[in-house]
């Protein structure tokens, strides 16, 4: 965010300083040239100038009128590249915190239904066995191909209104990003978003796991795992991830929210109704709404 920043601190300086050499010489003009070229020139900048550049020797302004060009033209260079600088921060920004899924408000059943259990894993074993009878793939020619395409790029073109329109084409991307060593620790965190849309929270913590590893103060990432571990009904761990987003963070909404959903489901209404009235006040307030609505909160 720093270039940004300096570039506009810059621009605007290069305004300011074009605006009171305007007027510098703009009063030269009107105490050699008379009232009549002085409202034309006030009304006419580039007549000003131009006077400027033609008296410049002859009222020893040549200094003066370099350093008026030099601002005067300054700001046609630096206005595209803090346009290019801006776009590049927001992508960078929107790759790193992209996530904070939804996670259910309504406690689980408390009882497991064993046979269900067990026909979900049979099917997912023959998932697995499917799949590993699949041919392998030209890797040679894939890297060829990959080392010419911006797979992070590619992989945030399909993230709209807070998920992936296609996870499973996501996790390829940014499998083939992570390969290409392409955002490596946002490709992690990201993969881990497109897992667990996929409902395979497992990997997903793999991954969130990585991107932590590789950056430590990620807070996206441990919020991000946290809702995993919410979903596999482990609230303590949950917990433990959601209040290390918030030591790195204080006022990351999503992750007050959802610390008072893990507080909730462990009985800890109280506790629950601090962190939902805390995500309000840093603008979410659907867990607070959620709350009052079901008398969970006064």
């Amino acid at each position: 965010m720093i270039m940004p920043i300096a570039l506009g601190a810059a621009l605007f300086i290069a305004l300011i300083l074009s605006i009171i050499l305007y007027f510098v010489v703009l009063i030269k003009m009107f105490k050699n040239e008379g009232a009549l070229k002085g409202i034309l020139g006030f009304f006419f900048g580039i007549y000003t100038f131009i006077w400027g550049w033609m008296k410049h020797k002859q009222l020893a302004m040549t200094k003066l009128m370099t350093v008026w060009s030099l601002a005067t033209l300054l700001p046609f260079i630096l206005i595209p590249i803090l346009g290019v600088s801006s776009v590049l921060e927001m992508q960078k920004y929107a790759s790193a915190y992209t996530g904070n899924g939804n996670i259910k408000f309504s406690k689980p059943n408390s009882g497991i239904d064993l046979k269900k259990k067990m026909a979900a894993n049979k099917a997912r074993k023959k998932t697995a066995k499917k799949a590993s009878k699949k041919k392998p793939a030209n890797k040679a020619a894939d890297k060829a191909v990959d080392k010419n395409v911006d797979w992070s790029q590619k992989a945030m073109a399909l993230w709209n209104n807070g998920k992936f329109k296609n996870p499973k084409k996501a996790v390829d991307y940014w499998d083939r990003a992570i390969s290409q060593k392409q955002n490596t620790v946002q490709a992690y965190n990201n993969r881990g978003l497109a897992y667990s849309e996929l409902k395979q929270y497992q990997k997903a913590i793999k991954d969130y796991s990585q991107a932590i590893k590789l950056d430590p103060d990620h807070v996206a990432a441990y919020n991000n795992r946290g809702n995993s571990y919410y979903e596999l009904n482990e609230y303590e761990m949950a917990l433990a991830d959601f209040n290390q987003s918030l030591q790195r963070k204080p006022d990351y909404a999503k992750a007050h929210l959802n610390r008072g959903l893990a507080h909730y489901q462990l009985d800890k209404t109280d506790k629950a109704c601090r962190d939902f009235q805390n995500a309000c006040d840093h603008g979410d307030c659907d867990g607070i709404k959620w709350a009052m609505k079901n008398a969970v909160c006064k």
